[in-house]
């Protein structure tokens, strides 16, 4: 169902949300990010709409809207474990491995059962292999390397 057509006969915060979570559990990412935003603008502010906006954000390479709406999420809820974990996974897919880490030991604290522990372990388990494999470039942490390498080929 496109967008305008949906929001034509979505009433409710409810009705929205259930079309939403539909839509993206049939892969239809934009349409569901459609009805999540009418939810929060019927205003159904919660902690599991934003962190399904931010995923489907996320999914849809809207990396921006992403990391706000997992930071919106946190910020109605700092000890929640979906947007936490699903922040930590999202910084690990974009190669930031310290921020990674750093969230999915926190969902690691916050997680409330067996399956959501073993989910961030595994998580980490595989940014530890990656991080094995990584090939070490220079960071900007020491921005001055590159003059440094300048000054050492005029000398020679």
């Amino acid at each position: 169902m496109p967008r305008s057509l949906a929001s034509s006969f979505i009433r409710d915060a409810q009705q929205a949300l259930v079309h939403a979570q539909r839509a993206f559990e049939r892969g239809r990412l934009k349409e569901a990010i459609g009805l999540l935003e009418q939810a929060l603008t019927l205003g159904a502010e919660s902690v599991p709409i934003r962190t399904m906006l931010g995923i489907a954000y996320a999914r849809t390479y809207q990396v921006d809207r992403a990391l706000e709406q997992f930071d919106r999420a946190l910020a109605l809820d700092p000890d929640a474990f979906e947007p936490r974990c699903a922040l930590g996974e999202l910084y690990m897919r974009l190669c930031i491995p310290d921020q990674a880490r750093e969230h999915l030991d926190l969902a690691l604290e916050c997680a409330s059962n067996a399956a959501e522990r073993a989910y961030v372990h595994g998580l980490l388990k595989e940014e530890r292999a990656r991080e094995q494999r990584r090939i070490h470039r220079p960071n900007f942490r020491r921005p001055f390397w590159m003059l440094r390498h300048r000054e050492e080929g005029k000398q020679k």
